[in-house]
């Protein structure tokens, strides 16, 4: 697709140029904030919001994530790493994972946040739509719900 629409694999030309600012300023809305915030929006939705609204969230936010892992696996969609490795070739669904560039964070800061997890993770395949994407709407959403006056804020964070 990337091919069609770019003219070029663009995962292939981005991978290629690798410099530690750029991987830093990358991972850190990926590594960190993709991760975290949930758990933060979480405990803003339980001091700020009516007494329900946490559980709300919760099951949302699960039911998500578990239709997100049935897409997964049944529409699995090859990160930009896999095409890097193997080309086009079959999707093979014993073989490992890959950290990707955030190898390259852990090699910066000297201890295995990434490679083990991704490495030996049972869902090596991505999914479409992405949860990734899907996580940061549904937090986008939740905090306009709580701060409305600032939600233009979030839909920045989304649209990253």
């Amino acid at each position: 697709m990337e091919t069609i629409l770019y003219g070029d694999n663009l995962s292939e030309l981005l991978a290629g140029y690798k410099a530690t600012v750029l991987d830093v300023l990358a991972w850190f809305p990926y590594g960190i904030v993709h991760f975290a915030l949930p758990f933060i929006v979480a405990v803003l939705i339980w001091l700020f919001a009516p007494p329900t609204s946490l559980r709300s969230f919760g099951f949302a936010f699960g039911y998500m994530n578990l239709i997100g892992v049935i897409i997964q696996n049944i529409f699995a969609t090859a990160p930009p790493w896999y095409k890097i490795l193997h080309g086009l070739e079959k999707a093979n669904y014993s073989m490992k994972g890959s950290p990707g560039g955030l190898g390259r964070i852990d090699d910066l800061f000297g201890f295995d946040m990434y490679t083990t997890t991704f490495t030996n993770s049972p869902l090596i395949f991505g999914a479409f739509p992405s949860l990734h994407s899907a996580c940061a709407t549904m937090d986008a959403l939740w905090l306009s719900y709580l701060f409305p006056k600032i939600s233009w804020i979030f839909c920045i964070y989304v649209h990253h």
